[in-house]
């Protein structure tokens, strides 16, 4: 049922874009956590759009974009084909049934899943297995646990109330993660803090303008200023 409602939810590509201030800060974020490294074989997963890895395909020799809506899959080889890039294939279907030919990846990108996916813990178990030793993991989860995130529950029951949203939103708490991949044996080496949501305001600003305040309240990864405010983290692990 759950992923039902997620696949429904996700072919709204028009939802999906009403945050594309979001979608720079992390694209953004994980140029910044890779650095000048170079990858091997890269999964993005799910992959959305696309835009995220795809802006930072130069530096990945394979890149493998994985995602079940048809039409966020349509939009990543749009990108593809407009900015020429040739090093990217595409699979549209359930994460847990594509196998991959049984490949390791040197660094895998899972951006907004965690609160849509049935069982948490076997995604996340799943993607640690996924990646080689000494490989990195870039994932993001709202932290069910913080004070914003209440606000952001408060805000969406009233939505829910009012019969403006019916689909529901996993609570995952900051320690489940961390805690997840401490027990598989990786090393937390970063972390960006930001919130997404302007919580019933979002409508006020433009993109841009979205953008301009995010970095101006919480700076980027060299220097995340008011980290202890945001909800959102995006993290990045490595395997020992």
């Amino acid at each position: 049922m759950k992923k039902e409602e997620v696949k429904k939810f996700f072919e709204q590509t028009n939802i999906y874009f009403n945050y594309d201030y979001n979608i720079k800060i992390r694209t953004e974020t994980v140029a910044e956590f890779i650095g000048d490294k170079n990858y091997h074989n890269v999964l993005d997963m799910p992959c959305g759009n696309g835009l995220i890895s795809l802006k930072n395909s130069k530096q990945f020799n394979r890149l493998t974009l994985v995602d079940f809506s048809e039409n966020m899959i349509a939009l990543a080889k749009q990108i593809t084909e407009q900015e020429k890039i040739t090093n990217a294939t595409f699979i549209c279907g359930d994460i847990f049934e594509t196998k991959f030919n049984d490949e390791e990846f040197d660094l895998i990108i899972s951006l907004g899943i965690l609160a849509h996916v049935d069982d948490i813990d076997k995604f996340l178990k799943f993607i640690q297995h996924k990646v080689k030793k000494g490989g990195a993991i870039i994932i993001q989860n709202t932290n069910s646990n913080h004070f914003y995130s209440h606000l952001i529950r408060f805000y969406l029951g009233v939505r829910k109330l009012l019969g403006k949203d019916k689909y529901q939103l996993n609570k995952v708490p900051a320690n489940q993660v961390e805690n997840s991949f401490k027990n598989a044996d990786f090393t937390l080496q970063k972390t960006f803090r930001y919130n997404q949501s302007f919580i019933g305001f979002s409508k006020l600003f433009s993109n841009d303008k979205k953008y301009e305040l995010t970095r101006k309240w919480f700076g980027n990864t060299a220097y995340n200023k008011n980290a202890s405010l945001g909800s959102d983290y995006i993290y990045y692990f490595v395997k020992n």
